[in-house]
């Protein structure tokens, strides 16, 4: 196994990271002189047969109408994954790092349309982590999780306001019998360290189990001046009470200090050259002793299961998230001057507070009426965040050089404050039918939601200490969504499938945001599906085609007036208007497969045609952010005999075609292609410990590229070249 945290911008990185492979491999290959190795181990990726995302039943992927991609641990460790954006890097019709190299937030795109942090679609063990006030977000250690569910177009019968595109339902890792225990040291090419375990134990009789995982990583980051240390415990502990009764506990801490490698960088510079040319990705262009990124985040749950008896289970799970953070950066204040190189800058700061708790309690029944067997779900999830957060106004640092920057000791006075808090509920009811009759299979599901957001805000003034209050809105949304899926399952693993599904999604703007402040009503979505998936009987593997139509109804979009631009808590940002309709038309092919021992193949390709059809301002523009084209190939080989056995290569090659960045369609971004690949020895066996030394790489050329542009002063660097290298000891 392998796994690496770490993104590396530098040169010539290669060197250090392969003298760590060989500081480690040194004593051990010596060692080997006096042990004899077992059998190598077999590094693989297994295609997961069924999920519980998608239906949150365990139903076949191949059965599921609905395109449904599952990255599992040991794929996970092979490619090297730190994060969620690296772990769907391989995923079709997934645009990755919406807001550049951002080490706060897991930012990215689904079908289209905003999936991550800012959406408030982050989901772990299937509940919503909370929503907080403008910086304040969770980001959970990828290390900690047993797979990533990847769940394409709408899913809000299951999960409730959900973005249309799809979400990622993050699978944390919980106790299980006979589990190995792990050991994993690692360094990057920055020079960042990390230290990670993952250990359990139980009873002889597996009544009782407990696991701990944890996490230690300090050092530089790609971007210059920005260090950053990340820890995180996660025990756990399950209680198989009866045969049918089974109980677990889970819970997470963990802490992020140091700096944030979030920037805007300028158009100029970045988008389009300057007589100077580009700015490197490895540029900061803040103030060191002013960027901050302080965050505490926790959780604690649980996870129940009753089986009445061989028909009828009852599962509640439940979870309360808290997640407080400081944010401070200087960030660019419009365009890059006019003579190339310097860049107007602005300074910011956000302290943030949240806390979330949900419950989702569900019956599940399984019964037969006649020819035709039935699994019905029925559900109540409840949720509620309960948040507040502070935006700071300051004095401006100086204007900086940003192809030979100069810092100095920025110590800014601030003017106002803009304290503001909320409290955002939702509750919502379901029901599915998932029916069985012969080789069909139909699914029928849905569901009504209530939410209630109360929201409001202030204006405080340092000099003088007079507040002056702001709006206070409280906005009431019902919604019923539905879907609807019918496929078919053929001997030869063929099943083809046609689905419906909407969307129902309370906005993320508040009232500041709109140049009138009023209120934006609920976004909604709705989408149709067709496509054909195959499984081989004889070979580990999943292939998935599939072709679709999504449309969003009253999106929200920048205001084309040029004189709203007094908006947002500081009265700063472009103002947003609402009321458009968008659609994306797709296709998508996508497989994960094993066609011998030992060599694993995963390949996807992605056709998404945007258009908005409906707008006051936008009609015929493509949607902001939507790539015409994405492909990408991963091939991994293990060695099984001869000289070179236990040895693994692997490659791999993604490419992210042509979009805008804006509404407007201004904002032009090309396309880039990237490449990875990583490297692994496993030694087998030393005395009673299994070891594996591996090198992974992303990026490989370094490849200077844009992720997106919003503006003159907004566009965002993708990451550039990271190396890590990491000794992984199991016993």
């Amino acid at each position: 196994m392998s796994f690496s945290p770490a993104r590396s911008p530098r040169l010539n990185p290669n060197r250090l990271a392969l003298a760590c492979v060989l500081a480690v491999a040194a004593p051990v290959a010596f060692a080997q002189n006096a042990t004899d190795l077992d059998s190598v181990q077999v590094n693989a990726y297994r295609t997961t047969n069924s999920t519980s995302g998608a239906t949150k039943t365990s139903t076949a992927i191949a059965e599921t109408a609905q395109s449904v991609s599952v990255i599992e641990r040991a794929e996970l460790d092979a490619r090297g994954v730190q994060s969620l954006n690296d772990a769907m890097r391989y995923v079709a019709g997934v645009s990755l790092e919406s807001s550049g190299i951002d080490n706060r937030v897991d930012d990215f795109r689904i079908r289209g349309f905003d999936a991550g942090s800012w959406a408030n679609n982050v989901t772990l063990d299937g509940m919503r982590a909370p929503q907080g006030s403008q910086w304040n977000r969770s980001m959970f250690d990828s290390w900690n999780l047993a797979r990533v569910e990847v769940l394409k177009g709408p899913s809000a019968v299951m999960y409730g306001q959900m973005a249309p595109g799809g979400m990622v339902n993050q699978v944390s890792k919980t106790p299980t019998p006979d589990q190995e225990q792990l050991l994993r040291l690692g360094v990057d090419a920055n020079g960042q360290y990390s230290a990670a375990f993952d250990i359990g134990a139980g009873t002889a009789d597996n009544t009782h189990l407990g696991r701990l995982v944890g996490l230690y990583r300090n050092g530089d980051t790609q971007i210059k001046h920005t260090e950053q240390e990340h820890w995180f415990l996660a025990p756990s502990y399950t209680w198989q009470i009866a045969e049918r009764t089974r109980l677990t506990l889970l819970g997470m801490y963990q802490k992020d200090d140091g700096g944030s490698t979030y920037q805007f960088l300028p158009m100029a510079s970045t988008l389009q050259p300057t007589q100077y040319g580009y700015m490197k990705n490895t540029t900061f262009i803040g103030e060191p002793g002013w960027n901050t990124f302080d965050r505490t985040l926790w959780t604690a749950g649980w996870m129940f299961e009753h089986a009445f008896n061989d028909h009828l289970t009852l599962i509640q799970n439940a979870r309360r998230t808290h997640v407080d953070s400081l944010y401070r950066g200087v960030v660019t204040f419009g365009a890059l001057n006019a003579d190339g190189r310097t860049q107007n800058r602005r300074g910011v700061q956000g302290t943030g507070d949240s806390d979330g708790d949900t419950f989702d309690t569900r019956l599940q029944a399984r019964f037969s009426t006649g020819a035709v067997d039935h699994t019905v779900l029925l559900g109540w999830d409840w949720q509620r965040a309960d948040w507040e957060g502070v935006r700071s106004a300051m004095t401006n640092p100086r204007a900086i050089d940003v192809f030979n920057p100069v810092y100095y000791n920025y110590q800014p006075t601030v003017s106002t404050e803009t304290p503001t808090a909320g409290v955002n509920r939702q509750s919502g009811v379901y029901l599915q039918d998932q029916l069985a009759v012969a080789n069909w299979r139909f699914t029928l599901g849905g569901r009504y939601d209530w939410t209630k957001d109360d929201t409001l805000s202030a204006t405080r003034n340092i000099a003088t200490g007079i507040s002056q209050p702001g709006p206070h809105n409280v906005i009431k949304n019902e919604a019923f969504t539905g879907r609807a899926g019918v496929l078919y399952v053929f001997e030869n693993g063929l099943t083809p499938y046609v689905s419906y599904a909407e969307s129902f999604q309370p906005s993320t703007k508040s009232p500041l945001d709109s140049f009138t402040r009023n209120a934006f009503d609920p976004v909604t979505g709705e989408q149709w599906e067709a496509g054909l998936k195959y499984q081989p009987a004889n070979v580990d593997g999943l292939l998935t085609l599939a072709a679709y139509d999504l449309r969003q109804q009253n999106m929200i979009v920048d205001d084309p007036n040029p004189a709203h631009r007094n908006c947002g808590s500081t009265g700063t940002t472009v103002c947003s208007i609402q009321g458009d309709e968008g659609r994306v038309r797709g296709i998508e092919l996508e497989g994960r497969i094993t066609p011998f021992e030992g060599f694993s193949l995963i390949g996807a390709a992605s056709r998404m045609d945007s258009e908005m059809i409906r707008s006051s301002a936008y009609a015929g523009k493509q949607l902001a952010m939507v790539p015409d084209y994405t492909a990408s190939f991963w091939a991994d080989y293990t060695f099984q005999a001869g000289a070179l056995r236990g040895l693994s290569l692997a490659a791999g090659a993604r490419y992210n075609g042509e979009s805008y960045g804006d509404s407007a369609n201004l904002y032009r971004i090309p396309s880039y292609t990237l490449f990875d690949a990583a490297i692994r020895y496993d030694l087998g066996q030393l005395g009673s410990t299994h070891v594996q030394l591996a090198l992974n790489a992303s990026n490989l050329s370094d490849k200077r590229y844009v992720s997106t542009c919003t503006g003159v002063s907004s566009c965002y660097y993708g990451s550039g070249r990271t190396v890590m290298a990491t000794a992984t000891f199991g016993w």
